[in-house]
């Protein structure tokens, strides 16, 4: 008579082995969705900075003096960069609702940002601005946001 009142162990490994393997496949998919997320998380705190800035540059259009935020004397909109005053008493960290203020990258680092003037073959001056992810531990380094005017 056989008892079949629990698992062999030869069914226990068998067992133990097939989770292992779904286990071990679902690892790094899981990861590569976490990093993906991120990486558009960032991608979109780039467009919200670029959005922002670009709107401040509108507003100070329609006062007659069209100017955008200044450049971070380090290339970084870290926390210092948050607490300069622009010229309507606002901080830079003002221009961004709710508490957390101007975004950083998934990491907690702050992105770079800079701006040139560009002379077209047509006479037209086009302002641009890049917003950029320098950390290499993000999953977005490298990756920028373009504002042209």
């Amino acid at each position: 008579m056989n008892n079949s009142a629990g698992f062999t162990l030869a069914e226990l490994m068998v067992t133990i082995v097939l989770v292992g393997i779904l286990v071990g496949a679902a690892i790094p998919t899981f990861n590569n969705v976490i990093n993906n997320t991120q990486k558009q998380v960032n991608i979109s705190n780039m467009e919200t900075i670029k959005n922002t800035f670009m709107q401040y540059f509108y507003e100070n259009h329609m006062t007659g003096n069209p100017h955008f935020p200044p450049e971070p004397e380090n290339g970084l909109m870290d926390s210092t960069y948050k607490e300069i005053q622009l010229q309507d008493g606002r901080t830079l960290d003002n221009l961004f609702n709710g508490k957390a203020g101007l975004p950083y990258n998934s990491n907690g680092n702050p992105y770079s940002y800079y701006y040139e003037s560009d002379t077209s073959e047509t006479e037209f001056v086009t302002q641009r601005i890049t917003i950029k992810d320098m950390d290499t531990d993000s999953p977005s380094y490298d990756e920028y946001v373009v504002g042209e005017i």
